[in-house]
């Protein structure tokens, strides 16, 4: 029982909080009971409840049987003109739960018209009793069913309403017929209380539905939001469309220049915020691989596939297409100048005591995307251009390599660089522009030939290229 009212009051707080979006609810109720079954059922039932009342008078000889047909007419009116009205003038829908209590007026008004024609006709005193015992019984209903239906947010609202509406029938009943009234005095406080409590459990109830639809929204928003942050826009498209998420990314074999980018030295990086400057760094880049982001066709700059710790890997060409029409080579090199610029700009913002620079390895070859077997199935790329990116990055490090790459700054009056090593293929395809910026290295050259040196996991490779930036 407590668990009960802890509920209600829970359901009441959330309703009085978001005040005007329940507000809306009870307007968006209003529009389609005034536009829908409910106030059509009622207009038939007034309409066939006309028809009887008028064949039962005309056969007591009441001349005023026939205007007994048209007490109802404004309400009926009301409920048949009432979606034109708001086609014309879309405004006055927002003014639905006034519509709705005005509509039940005139029913009531209406009914008071009725009772007022079948006392006035009665052509004798014997007749006139016969039909106050025949009415007496609706008063209650019709009070009840005015009372009972009401949209507005606050049940205080909705109660002094209900008062109106018993005050104003109490004094049309007096005027129309001061015996009748008295005889039947005590059945408006009862419609009253009937319709209070009809009305108390169609507000509640309203209360409730709307606890449970915002706060089901709410959390189908966050989940949503949350989903956001591990699927790209497109595959939550599909996925809310009915498709599975293996279904939302290529899994064929594919060719793609595979660029994996290391910061040089990171582990001898102490700072307080070293964490921060990372995410900075790949949040950059992250900004870089989205730019010209679709999804028909499916395509971006490039596709981040994963950070790991101090590095970040991304590929070009799949699985999103280039979105331009250059070669590959030129857009993954492209990719890499901007990154870099990104780059120097993060650690400029860190404002580290010493220079920290990074290294990028570029290789294409065939890779294919695939889904993790079970548990969360997270996309990932594998095949050979991740292996052979991965090792040109690593290169870097052999000591005669270094001793290249450092006279070459040096020469350029470098002491610290920033570099991007390229595979073969990559160099080749490139554009004269950009074939440009990158040295050559020949593997056959006396120092590297005399280390035998090779190159793994690219044992056909015979020169590397690079490009040293600031």
């Amino acid at each position: 029982m407590r668990d009960r009212e802890s509920h209600k009051d829970k359901y009441s707080v959330y309703s009085r909080v978001h005040l005007g979006e329940f507000k809306n609810q009870l307007r968006d109720d209003a529009s389609r009971a005034m536009v829908s079954w409910p106030a059509r059922t009622g207009i038939l039932i007034l309409v066939v409840a006309s028809l009887i009342t008028y064949i039962a008078q005309s056969q007591l000889d009441n001349p005023y049987a026939l205007y007994t047909l048209f007490p109802y007419f404004p309400a009926i009116a009301l409920v048949v003109f009432y979606p034109f009205i708001t086609l014309l003038i879309s405004s006055i829908e927002k003014y639905s739960p006034f519509a709705m209590d005005l509509l039940l007026i005139l029913v009531m008004l209406g009914f008071c018209l009725t009772l007022h024609l079948i006392f006035i006709g009665a052509t004798s005193p014997e007749i006139l009793e016969e039909n106050f015992l025949l009415l007496q019984g609706q008063i209650a209903f019709t009070l009840a069913i005015v009372t009972a239906f009401a949209f507005h947010a606050r049940f205080l609202t909705n109660l002094i309403r209900n008062l109106l509406f018993t005050i104003l029938l109490s004094v049309i009943l007096f005027s129309i017929n001061e015996r009748f009234f008295l005889l039947n005095v005590l059945l408006i406080p009862e419609g009253f209380f009937l319709g209070t409590m009809l009305n108390w459990m169609f507000h509640d109830g309203t209360r409730t539905r709307f606890y449970f639809k915002s706060t089901d929204a709410d959390t189908r928003q966050h989940l949503y939001n949350q989903l956001s942050k591990l699927v790209y826009p497109h595959q939550l498209e599909r996925i809310k469309l009915g498709d599975e998420l293996e279904n939302t990314m290529p899994l064929k074999e594919g060719k793609a220049i595979i660029n994996v980018f290391d910061v040089q030295k990171s582990s001898e990086i102490r700072h307080e915020r070293t964490q921060e400057f990372f995410m900075g760094v790949f949040q950059s880049f992250l900004q870089i691989c989205m730019k010209g982001y679709e999804h028909n066709p499916l395509r971006s700059r490039a596709f981040r596939l994963k950070e790991t710790g101090d590095g970040f890997i991304s590929s070009v060409g799949y699985p999103f297409l280039p979105v331009d029409s250059r070669s590959l080579a030129d857009s993954a090199v492209a990719t890499a100048l901007d990154m870099f610029e990104a780059f120097n700009l993060e650690v400029q913002k860190f404002n580290y005591s010493r220079p920290i620079k990074g290294a990028m390895g570029l290789a294409y070859n065939s890779v294919q995307g695939t889904f993790q077997s079970g548990g969360i199935r997270s996309y990932d790329l594998f095949g050979e251009a991740l292996i052979q990116a991965s090792k040109y990055e690593e290169i870097r490090k052999q000591a005669h390599i270094w001793e290249l790459l450092t006279e070459k700054a040096k020469e350029q009056g470098l002491e610290y660089f920033n570099i991007i090593i390229a595979q073969e293929v990559v160099y080749n395809s490139l554009s004269p522009s950009y074939r440009d910026l990158f040295v050559e290295i020949d593997f056959a050259d006396p120092g590297i030939a005399e280390s035998n040196f090779q190159m793994m996991y690219d044992n056909d490779a015979k020169y590397l290229y690079y490009h040293l930036l600031e």
